[in-house]
């Protein structure tokens, strides 16, 4: 799939079509289709990703009192606790819009109608690791995702007749402060959905000790117009 996109991006950077960003601008997007929850964590172990907060939405229990649907969470030495948390009532297979704003010193993150905040993050970012995770006949999908005026596609993860999904898309060579919009749809099947993190996002934000980025799947900010232009996507199946 990768091979066949950058065959493509090659291609109409060929035809000109494909254009270089100001260097000011570039982003770098990579996706490895094998890479894991538990790769993710090595690299903090590792010391390779220091993560500074994550930014979460998930299923919860649909709006209830129970349990919270979305929050904004320290990071994972930490417990990986929300510092702020909301419920919210999601719609069976209805696009939200969200945004989550950093500058340095606050967090902004909006769903919907409901916003959280917080001042308990400050300090430079570089990447930022976009989660997706489903499981027990369920999909979700962000899209028409923008940074900083930049688009960057999308991605999504499906369980429909497989056991669970997760897929990782990351961004690097960001600067903060920053604005990441763009839509969120969660989907399930029959009348009794997952419930808490069993379908879930996350936008993971820190910094990078190394410049390379994990292999394989790496494309460079030439690639990022394409991208835009592709839709870039993709579902894993995993047994």
């Amino acid at each position: 799939m990768i091979q066949r996109t950058l065959l493509l991006i090659l291609g109409l950077v060929t035809l000109g079509i494909c254009t270089t960003p100001n260097p000011a601008k570039a982003l770098t997007l990579s996706q490895n289709p094998n890479f894991t929850d538990t790769d993710f964590e090595n690299l903090i172990k590792q010391g390779e990703f220091s993560e500074k907060f994550v930014a979460e939405g998930r299923i919860g229990d649909l709006g209830g009192l129970a349990t919270y649907e979305l929050s904004i969470n320290d990071d994972i030495k930490q417990g990986g606790q929300p510092v702020e948390q909301q419920q919210y009532a999601w719609v069976n297979n209805q696009p939200v819009n969200f945004s989550l704003e950093y500058t340095g010193n606050s967090v902004k993150y909006i769903v919907g109608d409901r916003t959280l905040s917080s001042t308990a993050f400050n300090g430079s970012a570089s990447d930022i690791f976009i989660r997706t995770f489903a499981s027990q006949n369920s999909t979700v999908n962000l899209s028409n995702l923008v940074l900083n005026g930049e688009s960057i596609g999308s991605l999504g993860s499906s369980s429909l007749g497989i056991s669970s999904d997760v897929d990782y898309l990351r961004i690097s060579d960001i600067s903060n402060p920053f604005v990441l919009t763009g839509q969120t749809q969660l989907f399930w099947s029959g009348t009794t959905p997952p419930r808490n993190s069993q379908l879930a996002y996350q936008f993971k934000v820190g910094s990078s000790s190394k410049t390379s980025v994990p292999e394989p799947g790496t494309v460079g900010a030439i690639a990022l117009t394409a991208f835009a232009a592709l839709g870039y996507s993709r579902k894993k199946k995993a047994a």
